[in-house]
């Protein structure tokens, strides 16, 4: 008897995992991991045996999967591009894949000059991409906030804290320019300290969360960098430049913490403008 004589023509139609597999291009391993995390649930699972099977007009969004997982894209990135699809259409998700590859070649420009400092390092040659100079700051009153983050909290915090700054000044008009000061490394394994600090006149106070400190005056070595060169990793490279410089190599020993100062805000300029310098204090000149 034909088995297929008590199924709908639906039923008919649907694809086992294996052929499945073969069609898109997925491996089976690959396709129960799709249906674990919900990018790609097979149309029918057999509750008794767990047995999947497909419908062919799952085909499409298996194949660009199976493409944008070839490109080496990460799961989360892949979701995120079939859920504008499943919300916006192919234009939402043409257009999260046009912001992706602007995000790629970001990363790859970022990448390609830590390469080129690395090739200066070995070469024994200056970075031409970073002219570092020194320059003497005055003692400073400074607001400030300090918290333990990791790296991927850092852009909250800066948000937080120049809000923050911001409401307690009013109509003052700080006295310098907003700066974070790195009282040790913060990235995705480290947690700071972190410190934002923004020079203000006398007049002003402290509140329950905004503290003030004299910082003596002191010389630093620094290097203005350009947005693209403040993307990461990219940035390494700059201060990789400036605390290998001649001065800062011979003036070690300052009790102040490395930081960035900031001369424009990152959203109102373009890659090749000026964003901040990354800045050394340096030790007494005759120790």
């Amino acid at each position: 008897m034909d088995k297929h004589w008590y199924m709908t023509d639906d039923e008919q139609r649907l694809l086992s995992i294996g052929e499945f597999a073969r069609q898109s291009r997925l491996s089976l391993k690959a396709l129960r991991i799709y249906d674990a995390n919900g990018m790609l649930k097979p149309r029918e699972t057999k509750p008794l045996n767990g047995y999947r099977r497909y419908g062919p007009e799952q085909l499409p969004t298996a194949r660009l999967i199976a493409l944008l997982r070839g490109a080496n894209l990460s799961l989360a990135v892949i979701g995120s591009v079939l859920s504008e699809q499943s919300s916006s259409g192919a234009a939402g998700a043409g257009l999260r894949l046009d912001l992706l590859v602007g995000e790629l070649e970001r990363e790859h420009d970022a990448r390609r000059l830590v390469i080129r400092h690395v090739q200066s390092i070995l070469r024994e040659e200056s970075d031409p991409m970073f002219d570092v100079r020194t320059r003497q700051v005055p003692a400073r009153r400074l607001m400030s906030i300090q918290r333990r983050l990791y790296g991927h909290q850092t852009a909250a915090f800066v948000k937080e804290a120049k809000a923050a700054f911001g409401a307690h000044l009013g109509g003052v008009e700080p006295v310098g320019p907003f700066s974070l000061i790195f009282h040790g490394p913060v990235n995705d394994q480290s947690d700071g300290p972190l410190e934002a600090v923004l020079a203000v006149p006398a007049e002003v106070e402290p509140t329950e969360l905004i503290g003030i400190r004299v910082e003596p005056s002191h010389d630093e070595a620094y290097t203005t960098i350009t947005k693209r060169q403040w993307d990461f990793p990219a940035i390494l490279a700059a201060y990789d430049a400036v605390a290998s410089s001649p001065d800062a190599t011979a003036r070690r020993g300052s009790q102040l913490s490395c930081r960035e100062v900031y001369l424009a805000e990152p959203d109102e300029i373009g890659d090749d403008d000026l964003i901040c310098d990354i800045a050394f204090p340096l030790g007494d000149a005759n120790s």
